[in-house]
């Protein structure tokens, strides 16, 4: 089955409130978040840690008003708390460290624009790391890229904004420039990092951003747990649904066509969740060779726990 599955689920229907649920070993859906004492405002976006131990999640898209909070809840179901405040507009990837000690995030303020925060699982203290979007670890824990908007890049245009991704320790320091692209996602193993341009161009590269290659057109890549594959998005279907492929490190398709978006894998890489918002909201598990559908059932935003 879909063990360590988590997606979001409306538990009242045609309510505002969502809640987590988890699938156990016997296939049954159990809900997590919004059990304890307090009233739960709902919860969305979840996010494993790297030891499958806690989930990291964020407020319903509607319904939270001012109490938006990154939270976290134990696997178990217990322990659930907020650890910092979110702003009006708050982004993924929610980036646990590979030790699992802190979370990364970005939110988005309506005059100063988007800014970086990492917090303490531990403590809840909160450390506002500077200016930039789509903060990701890279596979030492002590560094971490992101993306900003800088000007003067282009000759014609000296105002408009060009899109560069930056790498910055954590321990100080300057914030270096990697790459210009929209977005850099390392593979597992930190081996090779693709670099995704606002062109629709997806290139793979060396891991210090040497030797990029074209892969394939598309956006919003995902790496299998292995590095071998990587699932994304290449176009829209009739009902404005994005549409996935997979391809091997040399490009070499492996299936296409499938309907879905926020694509997670499954630990051992043999299958796949995708959610599908239109025509009703269902998560879909896929066979990972050939991207056919083995079941689907209601809900959102899956996660596959490690």
């Amino acid at each position: 089955m879909a063990t360590g599955l988590a997606l979001v689920r409306f538990v009242d229907n045609g309510g505002p409130a969502s809640e987590v649920f988890v699938v156990d070993a016997e296939g049954e859906f159990h809900q997590l978040t919004g059990l304890g004492s307090a009233p739960s405002l709902g919860a969305s976006r979840p996010v494993w840690s790297p030891d499958g131990r806690q989930l990291a999640f964020g407020p319903p898209k509607v319904g939270a008003g001012p109490n938006r909070f990154l939270s976290v809840i134990l696997a178990d179901g217990s322990g659930e708390r907020p650890l910092a405040p979110l702003g009006d507009e708050f982004g993924l990837p929610f980036g646990w460290s590979p030790d699992g000690a802190s979370l990364l995030f970005f939110d988005i303020d309506a005059v100063t624009g988007p800014a970086m925060w990492l917090t303490d699982v531990a403590s809840g203290e909160v450390r506002l790391l500077g200016a930039g979007q789509l903060p990701r670890w890279l596979s030492d824990g002590r560094r971490i890229s992101f993306q900003r908007g800088v000007e003067g890049r282009d000759p014609a245009d000296p105002q408009a904004l060009t899109e560069v991704i930056y790498v910055m320790s954590l321990d100080g320091g300057e914030a270096a420039e990697f790459a210009r692209a929209s977005d850099a996602i390392w593979s597992p193993d930190g081996s090779a990092v693709l670099l995704e341009h606002a062109t629709g161009d997806l290139l793979l590269a060396d891991a210090d951003g040497s030797n990029p290659r074209d892969l394939v057109r598309g956006w919003a890549p995902v790496w299998s747990p292995d590095g071998s594959r990587i699932v994304f998005a290449y176009d829209h279907n009739h009902d404005g649904v994005p549409l996935l492929a997979a391809v091997d490190r040399d490009g070499h398709a492996l299936w296409s066509g499938v309907a879905g978006s926020s694509p997670t894998w499954s630990p051992d890489g043999s299958r796949m969740a995708v959610e599908v918002l239109f025509p009703a909201l269902a998560v879909k598990v896929l066979d990972a060779r050939t991207g056919d559908v083995l079941w689907q059932t209601a809900g959102a935003e899956p996660a596959w726990g490690p």
